[in-house]
C-alpha cells in the first residue's frame, strides 16, 4: 500500500548533518582594532627588534647581522648615557609632580564649597591640557626668549640687566621643560584621581571625626587606600608616557644647549632622521622599549602585592 522502502534510506536520513563551527560575534567587532594594533604596534617592534641586530653601510647599503653589537656600542655611548639619565630625571620628576600636584588639586575639588566658584576654578585649570604641546612649546619660546620675554622686560623696568632665559642654560633647561610638562598634564591626572575621590562614600569621612582623627589622618588612612589603584594607574600610564615624551623638547630646544636636555626620544630621532642611522636608532628606540616595560612591571607588581 505505501510501496517498499529502499534499502539502507533510512540509515541516510538518520546520519547527522554537518555543523559549521560558529563563530562568537564579539571577534568579529575586535578584529579591526586587532589589525590596527598589529600594524601599528606589533610589526614595528618586530622591525625594530631586527633591525637592531643588523648594521647597514651606507655607501654600498649592505647590511650584516652583527647580534647585540649595536647595544654595546650603545651603551658605550657617553651622549647614549646622558640622555638615558636625563630621560629618568624628566620622566620621574614629571611623574611625581603630576600625581602630587593632581592629588591636591582633586582633594581641593572634591572639597564641599561653592560650586559656581569649584566649576570655574576647574576650568582654569583644565585649560593647560586643552592647549597643544606644541602651542605650549611656541608660547614657552616667547616667555623664555629674551628679545620676547615680558619677564625680561619687568626686569629691566626694575633697573636689573639679568635675563631670564632658562633654557639657554645648561642647568636650569631641563627642569624647566619639567615645570611646564608638569603644568600642561596635571589637569588630566587631577580628573583621574578626582574619578576615584568621588565614589568614597562621605559617611567613612564623619566615622573618622567622630573617632577623632584629623584631616591628615583622614586623608592618609581613609582617602589613600581608596583611591590607590587610581595613584598607581596614573603613575604607571605617567611613567610610560613621560619616558617617550617627545613634542615640548623638541620644538623648544631641540635637545640643548650642549645636550643637557635630550632624552632617549630626541635622541633616537636624531639618530634615524638627521642621521640616517636606523640601526643605532632602533637600538635607542628598543632600550626605551625595555624602560617602559621594565616600569610597568615594577608598579605592575606593586599593584598586586597591594
Amino acid at each position: 500500500m505505501f510501496g517498499k522502502i529502499a534499502p539502507g534510506a533510512s540509515a541516510r536520513e538518520e546520519l547527522p548533518k554537518r555543523r559549521w563551527p560558529r563563530i562568537n560575534p564579539g571577534y568579529l567587532f575586535i578584529a579591526p582594532a586587532v589589525l590596527l594594533m598589529t600594524l601599528l604596534a606589533v610589526y614595528p617592534t618586530f622591525r625594530g627588534v631586527n633591525l637592531s641586530l643588523l648594521r647597514t653601510i651606507k655607501r654600498t647599503r649592505e647590511t650584516s647581522y652583527v647580534g647585540f653589537a649595536n647595544y654595546t656600542a650603545m651603551l658605550a655611548d657617553p651622549i647614549f648615557r646622558k640622555a638615558f639619565k636625563q630621560t629618568l630625571l624628566f620622566s620621574g620628576f614629571s611623574s611625581l609632580g603630576h600625581i602630587v600636584l593632581g592629588f591636591i588639586l582633586a582633594l581641593v575639588m572634591n572639597a564641599a564649597l561653592n560650586r559656581r566658584f569649584m566649576s570655574m576654578c576647574r576650568a582654569v585649570i583644565l585649560l593647560p591640557w586643552a592647549l597643544s604641546p606644541i602651542v605650549v612649546a611656541i608660547i614657552t619660546q616667547l616667555w623664555v626668549y629674551p628679545l620676547t620675554s615680558p619677564i625680561t622686560r619687568v626686569l629691566r623696568a626694575l633697573g636689573l640687566s639679568a635675563e631670564f632665559a632658562p633654557l639657554a642654560r645648561t642647568g636650569s633647561a631641563l627642569w624647566t621643560l619639567t615645570a611646564i610638562n608638569v603644568w600642561q598634564f596635571t589637569p588630566f591626572y587631577m580628573l583621574m584621581i578626582l574619578a576615584g575621590l568621588q565614589t568614597i562614600d562621605p559617611g567613612l569621612y564623619d566615622a573618622a571625626k567622630v573617632d577623632g582623627a584629623s584631616l591628615v589622618q583622614r586623608i592618609r588612612y581613609v582617602t589613600i587606600p581608596h583611591v590607590r589603584e587610581a595613584l598607581l594607574t596614573s603613575a604607571l600610564f605617567d611613567l610610560v608616557t613621560t619616558a617617550a615624551y617627545f613634542d615640548l623638547i623638541w620644538v623648544t630646544t631641540q635637545g640643548g644647549p650642549v645636550r643637557s636636555t635630550e632624552v632617549l626620544a630626541t635622541y633616537t630621532y636624531r639618530l634615524a632622521f638627521w642621521n640616517m642611522d636606523w640601526n643605532r636608532a632602533a637600538t635607542a628606540g628598543m632600550i626605551l622599549l625595555v624602560l617602559c616595560i621594565a616600569t610597568s612591571a615594577v608598579v605592575v607588581v606593586q599593584m598586586q602585592r597591594e
